[in-house]
């Protein structure tokens, strides 16, 4: 037995509703004035003055932290110029000075609906940093790091020093972690490595500093509950160092408390006052040239013994 076929007409789509709306010379007028709308707005939008409202609103007035431009910069988001953090008490130095820096937000975690999530990028004291924030469910975490960052560009240590100069490469990556604004709230960890370091013709409040030149200096690193653990400091040079322990972080920074222990020997190629210097280093009577010193008191009185 066969069963009867059915025939269904199929309706016929018809596109000629587009030509009663202009030809295709119209649409590309259309799409080309669209296009130029959209890339003159973002060339003439005052982004300088959006950025300064938004610090404003974060940073409760934006005093302390100062730009001189803000752009658009296409594939890399916003770009500001000029950024300068002051230091805390109207000290003379800025804390942190940006050449450039560049935010935009992470497409991948866009996609996953989450719009707190940021790539940066900047150019600082003649060095690279680049790293990650991301904010979810009130945690903010992310990763940061730097590359030949040139510390005789960073003015908050050059204004210590009445004379001379100070030099080396700072390198390396932290990973943080904070779920409030307390110093305890925050987990961190990461290293931190200096090519070249080097003290030259210094003097601090009328001491003159021996001259003194260290290959590299490797310094690893975690904070947890307000304590900051020096897991290894090792640096070779002028001098050999070795060194861990543990910093107590107060408010303000400088009444840390210091808890550290590390060995300091002179090489072959040690300068005679910097062997003189470690010489003057006090140790308890009858104790070995290599026996490990104890740092205790806070960041602005420490006590060696």
């Amino acid at each position: 037995m066969r069963l009867p076929r059915l025939s269904l007409p199929m309706p016929q789509l018809s596109f000629e509703w587009l030509g009663a709306l202009g030809n295709r010379t119209v649409w590309l007028y259309v799409a080309y004035t669209a296009v130029l709308f959209v890339v003159f707005l973002l060339m003439t939008f005052p982004h300088d003055m959006i950025m300064r409202r938004a610090l404003d609103v974060v940073g409760g007035g934006g005093d302390g932290i100062q730009f001189t431009g803000a752009r658009f910069a296409w594939h890399r988001g916003y770009e500001l110029d000029g950024i300068r953090i002051d230091g805390p008490d109207g000290a003379s130095a800025p804390l942190l000075e940006v050449s450039r820096f560049w935010v935009r937000p992470s497409l991948r975690a866009l996609l996953r609906g989450n719009p707190y999530a940021a790539s940066l990028q900047a150019d600082l004291y003649g060095g690279r940093a680049e790293g990650t924030i991301d904010y979810t469910a009130g945690t903010l975490a992310g990763d940061l790091s730097w590359q030949a960052v040139e510390i005789g560009r960073y003015r908050t240590i050059t204004a210590l020093l009445q004379e001379g100069q100070v030099a080396g490469r700072l390198s390396g990556h932290v990973d943080f972690e904070s779920r409030g604004n307390s110093i305890e709230a925050v987990q961190a960890g990461g290293d931190i490595v200096i090519d070249g370091a080097a003290l030259s013709g210094v003097k601090v409040e009328g001491f003159t500093v021996p001259d003194l030149a260290l290959k590299q200096v490797r310094l690893k690193f975690a904070l947890r509950g307000g304590r900051l653990e020096v897991t290894e400091l090792v640096a070779n040079g002028d001098a050999n160092v070795q060194g861990s322990g543990q910093v107590v972080l107060r408010q303000p920074i400088q009444d840390s408390a210091l808890n550290l222990r590390a060995t300091i020997l002179p090489t072959a190629t040690t300068p005679e006052a910097v062997k003189t210097l470690i010489s003057l280093i006090p140790r308890p009577p009858g104790s070995k040239p290599d026996a490990p010193l104890t740092v205790t008191g806070t960041l602005i009185r420490p006590r060696v013994r």
